[in-house]
């Protein structure tokens, strides 16, 4: 079978990959720079401070869709518009204006919202 999972060849050291990894770029920096203080720290240290992944994602489904709407009739989107201080929220909104309202493609005429025409509306 050409998917069995083997062992690698290489053996990892015992921290890991990752670690190996950033011990041999310290080392190659402190050869560049030996008189680096830092590095020399980070070296006698061991393993490093990893950044702890943020709990809750920034962008919502919702934020996504209003985004994409902001795009779609404004031409341009500012991440400020979901800011939590009214202020520069308010001031995000007036800066998203569109120059040429002619290249927005609007429904004519009337638009009918039932659900047959919903449903149907492609055929």
């Amino acid at each position: 079978m050409a998917t069995k999972n083997k062992p690698s060849t290489a053996a990892a050291p015992a921290g890991g990959r990752t670690e190996a990894n950033r011990k041999r770029r310290l080392e190659r920096t402190l050869k560049a720079q030996p008189n680096n203080k830092q590095v020399q720290v980070a070296l006698s240290e061991g393993r490093g401070h990893k950044r702890k992944t943020p709990n809750n994602p920034f962008w919502s489904h919702t934020m996504i869709r209003e985004a994409r709407l902001f795009k779609e009739f404004t031409g341009r989107m500012d991440v400020s518009v979901f800011s939590s201080t009214e202020a520069v929220r308010s001031n995000a909104r007036l800066r998203l204006t569109r120059e040429d309202w002619r290249q927005v493609k609007l429904p004519e005429g009337r638009v009918d919202f039932s659900i047959g025409a919903r449903a149907f509306g492609k055929f």
